[in-house]
């Protein structure tokens, strides 16, 4: 079974371990790596956004920031408190990033910079947010029928957000693509719909050579591993490697129901498995 987890988050971000406890529970697991993969979510006008009043009261609000060089500050601080739990530890610790990927001007340069100045080990691309052509604002996903009636206008939305995903993908950045169908908590974003930016996503995927995960986190919110069984199968077509994720938010979920995603793969054939690489 895969003993390593680079989809993990701590209180830096919005969950409730802190990254030492969460390395603990990694070496209870038997784990051979751990990677933590806090949340980076930076638009410049969140406060604008419609769904801010949700996002303002969420328990990890700190992590909607409107600029770039706060975060630079703060994953500084954080990065020096894992390289103190590396020395401590006997096992692979990585400090990496999960990335909300804006297309307004500015953005991505700015994001670059913030990689030069971080180093950081290793990122990750899972947007949550869903936004108009203009990436005025971002809208929470499960804000969208409230904010957005207009079922047409709800269509462009998703249809945006999946041709997005290609974007960060083509983007080379990433080192892999969390929770690909995570849009499925929309109404009217099934398995079947947006079938054709699906897979221009995973057509990118496989040309590229780009990983996608394999979350538990679906089991633990409504009993299906991200993707859903149509895309796992059509990434398998396409030779996409995968890598098992639990998108851990506290210690009792790291690792949780990897038995069941390898028992998945093992029953598709799924052999072409991914590991970060670094050291």
């Amino acid at each position: 079974m895969q003993n390593f987890s680079y989809h993990t988050h701590t209180i830096f971000s919005d969950g409730r371990n802190t990254a030492e406890e969460m390395v603990q529970q990694a070496v209870k697991c038997g784990l051979s790596e751990i990677g933590f993969s806090e949340h980076l979510v930076v638009h410049k006008n969140f406060r604008q956004s419609p769904s801010w009043p949700k996002l303002e009261a969420y328990h990890g609000a700190h992590i909607y920031r409107t600029d770039f060089s706060e975060a630079i500050k703060a994953f500084e601080v954080y990065k020096a408190e894992i390289n103190r739990l590396k020395s401590l530890y006997p096992l692979k610790i990585y400090i990496g990033a999960e990335v909300d990927f804006f297309t307004y001007d500015g953005w991505l340069e700015e994001f670059k910079n913030f990689q030069k100045q971080t180093n950081l080990d290793y990122y990750i691309t899972g947007n949550h947010f869903l936004f108009s052509e203009d990436c005025e604002y971002p809208i929470d996903a499960d804000e969208l029928t409230k904010h957005i009636p207009n079922p047409s206008q709800q269509k462009e939305y998703l249809q945006r957000h999946f041709l997005t995903i290609n974007k960060a993908a083509q983007s080379g950045i990433f080192d892999f693509i969390a929770h690909i169908d995570y849009m499925r908590r929309v109404p009217g974003c099934n398995d079947e719909n947006f079938m054709p930016e699906k897979e221009l996503l995973l057509q990118t995927l496989a040309k590229h050579n780009i990983p996608a995960e394999l979350s538990t986190k679906g089991l633990r919110k409504d009993g299906r591993c991200y993707p859903a069984p149509i895309l796992l199968q059509k990434m398998l077509v396409l030779n996409i490697p995968v890598i098992i994720s639990d998108d851990a938010h506290r210690c009792d979920e790291l690792c949780r129901n990897f038995s069941d995603a390898e028992k998945l793969l093992h029953n598709l054939g799924y052999k072409n498995r991914w590991k970060l690489n670094k050291f």
